[in-house]
């Protein structure tokens, strides 16, 4: 086991889709949907993407875990490459990295009672004997916060946030390095987002946990994760740590998602200027040249449209992807307003 305290390394990840060719002589188009993302996750942090919807930040989720193709870039766990892996090597590497879906109602087989829900990784991906098997699934329905008794119930009758207990306490059954959560609290009500936002942390406390976090919602994340990147159009357009990130946006689309929410931070309010995006984001079909932001930047210049900036460090743990942010007396200058 490689102690070394990065857990999930990702390096330049592209995922694209070739659509079907239109009629017998039109040319295939092709969907950039993760256009050469990395990012790095520390052991026992929780590490957060966000984004618009369509951004790539699903789909980044999904690569990892091996359930979709990668068309390049590498993807290492615990040193180990998982991109080039199959059959039974693909397999036993799994048993590292499990995931907790968007939708609890879908998520799980409605066929299929809670026990074995919960016991189905350990029969694919353990030796265990049938009775190690029933006493870890108690186990699981406790540190979850659900009784033994409900584990001869079906999915049907149980509440959103239950449901989403069970697929937590199936995605932690075979101690994995690394849990991928890809939007787990948008489909439940507020109340119960919190319930289980709050589980989960508890859960990472006790158990050592680390976490991948995917989500649109910036107060989820800044609430669970330690560092994050922001992804917009298949790429990274800002990363770094979560106090830096969320005091100090340097990239206008960092910003803008920032200030779209009601401001919490009771110092801050009447202090920030709201940014508001003109406009949808552009298809990943046909994304702009250049930064693929520049057709929504209020702040675009010329050279925004035709060369695509690089993610850079620009220092105190933060990198940006934006030709105007620049270093002044060693520290880095956003053309947006600086939270007061």
């Amino acid at each position: 086991m490689n102690e070394s305290s990065t857990l999930l390394e990702v390096r330049d990840l592209k995922v694209h889709f070739t659509l079907k060719r239109p009629g017998l002589f039109g040319q295939a188009a092709k969907v950039y949907a993760v256009d050469g993302v990395s990012f790095n996750v520390k052991r026992g942090h929780a590490y957060g993407i966000v984004g618009e919807s369509g951004c790539g930040k699903s789909t980044t989720a999904l690569a990892l875990a091996r359930l979709i193709g990668a068309t390049s870039g590498d993807i290492l766990l615990d040193g180990q490459s998982l991109t080039s892996l199959s059959g039974e090597s693909l397999k036993e590497a799994r048993k590292g990295l499990q995931m907790i879906f968007q939708d609890p109602y879908s998520s799980l087989d409605p066929r299929q009672r809670v026990e074995a829900i919960i016991a189905k990784p350990l029969r694919q991906l353990t030796r265990m004997t049938q009775a190690e098997i029933a006493r870890r699934v108690d186990e699981l329905m406790a540190k979850v916060g659900l009784r033994a008794e409900q584990k001869k119930l079906f999915p049907h009758q149980f509440s959103g946030g239950q449901r989403q207990r069970i697929g937590i306490a199936r995605a932690l059954a075979v101690h994995p390095q690394l849990v991928i959560c890809d939007e787990p609290v948008s489909a439940l009500d507020v109340a119960i987002q919190a319930q289980v936002i709050n589980l989960l942390k508890q859960l990472q406390q006790d158990m050592g946990l680390t976490y991948l976090f995917i989500s649109h919602d910036l107060a989820v994340v800044q609430h669970l994760c330690d560092a994050l990147s922001v992804m917009y159009l298949g790429r990274v357009v800002e990363q770094g740590e979560r106090k830096e990130l969320f005091s100090r946006p340097l990239h206008p689309y960092t910003y803008a998602l920032l200030t779209a929410d009601p401001i919490k931070d009771p110092t801050l309010r009447g202090k920030v200027t709201r940014l508001r995006l003109e406009g949808d984001p552009p298809s990943p079909l046909n994304p702009p040249s250049g930064c693929h932001f520049h057709t929504r930047c209020p702040y675009a210049q010329d050279l925004c449209k035709v060369e695509s900036p690089r993610l850079r460090d620009v220092g105190q743990g933060q990198h940006v992807a934006c030709h105007l942010v620049k270093i002044v007396d060693g520290r880095p200058v956003s053309p947006v307003p600086a939270f007061a």
